[in-house]
């Protein structure tokens, strides 16, 4: 390996030389009453790399020294004047005099010697100690899981770990009489009792260095001045995180149990609940399932209700169709027999035109001849003659009246035996009146002897004679 790279690796793995030389302080109540009873005592460090311990030891007044093969580690401690030399450790163990040193010490050196040079360091650290001088390995603790089984082996030049109890037998049997087993570097945290421990700090939380602290035989005032330190715990071992884990889980499992139980409580209440609410809802759930079938049923009947007033609306609406088809019918009728009519009216108009029209040609023809202007004297005595005729027939002539009557007549008649034409138009005329004539035929063919030939020798001579001609004409046309 070159000089270089054990302190090229230290440097990135391990912590920086000032955070070790602070670690290394974790010994200070052993070193100081060390240095209390060997005042400027030599001490001698196998592999003592950047020096941190040298310093230490050279601060508490004692006479330090160390040794490495390391010739790159041992850089840094020429740089700060550190008694040092490059070499093997084991060797210069051997070399010392018996009872010279007052501390022997070991950092993280001997899981990289065999078990065979391990028991002969103890052998020959038990030699070179004064009585109650301290020795002191440190190593990498395979009780901390994970630097057992990863950061261990981190380091190329590790052979294998070694377990506290085989160093710190192997320490007994080399014949030291007091050995303590102190377990280093720990989270701060992890040491409160009151720190809730996890799965994680059981497997990474122990202590990830430990040491084995070993003192020689000494006389018992000396053994009583370090009585203290060595009956004081250090760091945390597996078994008191995994019993601090098993007091966690007991205590969770408690509170689990607890917990459980109130579920379960609280499981049985709800179960109760339940069955209240299910015999609840049950009743909730026929109470609907009746109210559906008597909605149900009122449906039914709404759409029986509905479908008997589309029935009635259908029929009353057929019926209100067929009404107005027969008032639709009767006026088709009433309208053909009203054309028809009318038809027959125009027909009878257009005919009634066509006798106007030749009425009113025979009239204009009339009143346009000679005969309608010889004729109008017997038109002025027409209208008076037919109601003297409607008046004698009813007995209706008064006595003045009469007398008028046959002022008319005599007028007339004088009139008519002036203008034979005329005659002859008033005898037309008279025939046109059936009563007028009968009534002039009685008188005309009534004998002389009765009441009606006695009025008519009281006419004036000039209507006689008319009648006399009246008379005559009627018996020509008589015998004809």
């Amino acid at each position: 390996m070159s000089d270089n790279f054990y302190r090229a690796f230290e440097e990135r793995y391990y912590a920086p030389r000032e955070v070790i030389k602070s670690i290394r302080r974790q010994y200070s109540p052993f070193v100081e009453l060390l240095a209390s009873l060997y005042p400027g005592g030599n001490t001698f460090d196998l592999g003592c790399g950047r020096g941190e311990w040298l310093e230490l030891m050279s601060e508490q007044g004692l006479t330090p020294f160390g040794v490495d093969l390391d010739a790159g580690m041992l850089q840094a401690c020429k740089e700060r004047g550190l008694p040092a030399t490059q070499g093997d450790a084991v060797a210069h163990l051997k070399s010392l005099e018996s009872d010279s040193q007052v501390l022997v010490s070991a950092f993280h050196v001997v899981e990289h010697i065999s078990f065979e040079q391990l028991q002969s360091v103890v052998s020959e650290a038990s030699r070179v100690l004064r009585p109650g001088g301290l020795l002191i390995f440190e190593t990498p603790n395979p009780e901390n899981i994970t630097v057992a089984t990863n950061n261990f082996y981190l380091d190329p030049t590790h052979q294998k770990p070694i377990p506290s109890l085989l160093l710190s037998f192997v320490v007994e049997h080399g014949g030291f009489e007091t050995v303590k087993t102190v377990r280093l570097q720990e989270s701060p945290a992890l040491r409160s009792p009151d720190h809730a421990v996890r799965l994680l700090d059981v497997i990474r939380g122990v202590s990830p260095d430990y040491a084995v602290i070993a003192q020689k035989a000494a006389d018992p005032e000396t053994k009583e001045r370090f009585a203290q330190v060595f009956a004081t715990d250090y760091g945390l071992s597996l078994e008191q995180l995994a019993d601090r884990y098993e007091a966690r889980t007991d205590s969770v499992r408690f509170r689990m149990e607890k917990i459980d139980a109130r579920i379960q409580q609280m499981d049985e209440r709800l179960q109760l609940v339940e069955v209240e609410q299910r015999q609840g809802a049950d009743g909730r759930i026929q109470l609907v399932e009746e109210r559906h079938r008597h909605a149900e049923e009122l449906r039914q009947r709404a759409e029986s209700q509905l479908r008997d007033a589309e029935a009635r609306a259908q029929r009353a609406a057929e019926g209100r169709i067929q009404l107005v088809e027969e008032r639709h019918r009767h006026a088709e009728e009433l309208r053909q027999r009203a054309e028809s009519q009318l038809r027959e009216a125009e027909a009878r108009a257009q005919h009634a035109e066509a006798q106007a029209q030749h009425a009113n040609a025979l009239l204009h023809a009339v009143v346009h001849s000679t005969s309608w202007r010889v004729s109008a004297p017997v038109r002025i005595v027409g209208a008076p003659l037919r109601r003297l005729t409607s008046a004698i027939s009813e007995r209706r002539l008064l006595s003045g009246t009469k007398r008028r009557i046959k002022t008319v007549l005599s007028a007339g008649a004088i009139e008519l035996t002036k203008r034979p034409a005329l005659k002859r138009v008033a005898l037309r005329l008279v025939r046109l009146s059936p009563t007028l004539d009968r009534r002039l035929r009685t008188i005309v063919t009534s004998p002389a002897g009765n009441a009606s030939s006695q009025s008519q020798r009281d006419l004036p001579q000039s209507a006689r004679e008319v009648l006399d001609e009246l008379r005559a004409s009627v018996r020509a046309s008589e015998s004809q």
